[in-house]
Parts: structure tokens; C-alpha cells; sequence
């Protein structure tokens, strides 16, 4: 489950995007899925690539399009991380709410049967969650992003800490931060003995971008009112982990 959502992105994709109303914590929470998957004897990325694209279009065509409107998907390729020869990839797949999530699940087992059997991959565990994005990217893109598995202080809620962390993205924003934020809530695939609240995701345009916000922006944000509230929450965050991205369906 370290894997789970340890998520790192390089390509520019708009994976993390919620409807929001500005000056308000007020994004949306959706509904995400990950697929953790090893390639089956002597198939590759080259295999998976190709695999991708027929998928996009038999999701994008015919009777597959309208359930599959809702659905976004990339596939994330660890880049820094721990026990990285445990599995290869994680297809990533967003919905808007549950719903279009079981509509969309629905009509794949139903119908995709052929595209399953020429899978180039095996997927051992599927991990689904909720999500909540805390801020986005100037340009609305996702390039790269780092993950970390966080707890609660003692006796701090969700919608505590989501708060505090909205309003320190807000003001980090402000001085010139260029990253994005999600919070990540897992609720079925966990692996037992996963021991933590949620998971926070950092995600920049680029990786050129993550480091360029450690010059411009993170050495000085002790210094910010909002990052003190924040840190007053209590709570820590470790292993974190990074993947780059590749879109398949926006």
C-alpha cells in the first residue's frame, strides 16, 4: 500500500482538476481508483502504451462513450520511491461522483471483455478512494507529483486539517508557489496494516517546476501566518514517494 498513492507526474495533464469556487475551500471531493499492476512476462511499457490507446479509443467511440464521459485516466510510472521491483505501474482512473464510477466500472465488465484478456499487465490490487483537490497548478496541469502518508493531530478532524491546509495553499499561492495539493482518503483495496488518515499529494506542471518551487517559494514559507496555523495542527507525513505520468484520457 506504500504504493497506493504515491503519485509523481512529468507529463503536462489535467488529472487533478475539481469545479471550485474561488476564495472558498470549496472543491468537490471525487472519486479516484488504482490499479496496481506488474507486466506479465515479456510485455513492457512499449505493450502497455500501445494497450492505452486502444483502450482510449473503444472508450471514446460507439456505446462506450457515453459511460465512459465522466472517466479520466493516466498511467503513473514510479520515479523515487522504496520497493519500486514490487509493480510497474498504477492506472489512475477519476470520476466525478460514485455513480458515474459504477456506470463506468459497469459497462466495462460488461463489455470489455476482449480488451481485458489482451491486458499486457497483471493487477493484483485495486485501491479506491476519495479525493479532495486543496489548490491546482497556475496553468491547470499536472506534470509531476509526490506523495506522502499523513496523520492527524490528536484530536483534529478532516475537514479541520483540510481547511487549514486550503488556506495555506491560498497564501502560498500568493508569494509565488506554483504547486497543486490534493488530500487522498482511501476506502477499499487497503493493504492491512496501512496505519495512516490520508494522503497528501504535491504536484507541480513539470518536475522542472517541484524544483523551482523549492528555490521561489518552499525556503520561505516558515515564515507565512497560515503554515504556522497549519503546523499547529499537529500531525506528520512520511514516505514519500513520486511517479511521473502519462495521460491516456483527459
Amino acid at each position: 500500500m506504500r504504493i497506493l498513492l504515491i503519485i509523481t507526474m512529468v507529463f503536462s495533464f489535467n488529472m487533478f482538476a475539481d469545479d471550485h469556487v474561488e476564495d472558498k475551500p470549496m472543491y468537490e471531493p471525487n472519486v479516484a481508483e488504482y490499479y496496481v499492476s506488474s507486466f506479465k512476462d515479456g510485455k513492457d511499457m512499449d505493450d502497455m502504451m500501445k494497450w492505452a490507446e486502444k483502450w482510449r479509443k473503444w472508450a471514446t467511440t460507439g456505446d462506450a462513450m457515453e459511460p465512459n464521459a465522466d472517466y479520466r485516466a493516466s498511467m503513473l510510472v514510479p520515479y523515487y520511491g522504496v520497493n519500486l521491483d514490487t509493480f510497474d505501474l498504477l492506472w489512475l482512473g477519476i470520476n466525478t461522483n460514485p455513480e458515474l464510477q459504477a456506470a463506468g466500472n459497469d459497462y466495462w465488465v460488461q463489455n470489455g471483455g476482449k480488451l481485458q484478456k489482451e491486458l499486457p499487465v497483471n493487477t493484483p490490487q485495486v485501491i479506491n478512494t476519495w479525493q479532495r483537490t486543496v489548490s491546482e497548478t497556475p496553468d491547470g496541469q499536472a506534470g509531476y507529483v509526490v506523495y506522502a502518508d499523513c496523520k492527524y493531530g490528536d484530536g483534529v478532524t478532516g475537514e479541520q486539517q483540510y481547511d487549514a491546509y486550503f488556506a495555506y495553499a491560498q497564501a502560498a499561492q500568493k508569494l509565488g508557489d506554483v504547486a497543486g495539493r490534493k488530500m487522498i482518503w482511501p476506502t477499499m483495496g487497503i493493504t492491512p496494516g496501512w496505519d495512516y488518515d490520508y494522503v497528501q499529494a504535491v504536484f507541480t506542471s513539470t518536475m522542472t517546476d517541484y524544483g523551482k518551487n523549492w528555490t521561489n517559494f518552499w525556503s520561505g514559507a516558515e515564515e507565512m501566518p497560515e503554515y504556522t496555523a497549519l503546523e499547529e495542527l499537529g500531525g506528520t507525513c512520511e514516505n514519500e514517494r513520486s511517479f511521473s505520468i502519462v495521460p491516456v484520457k483527459n
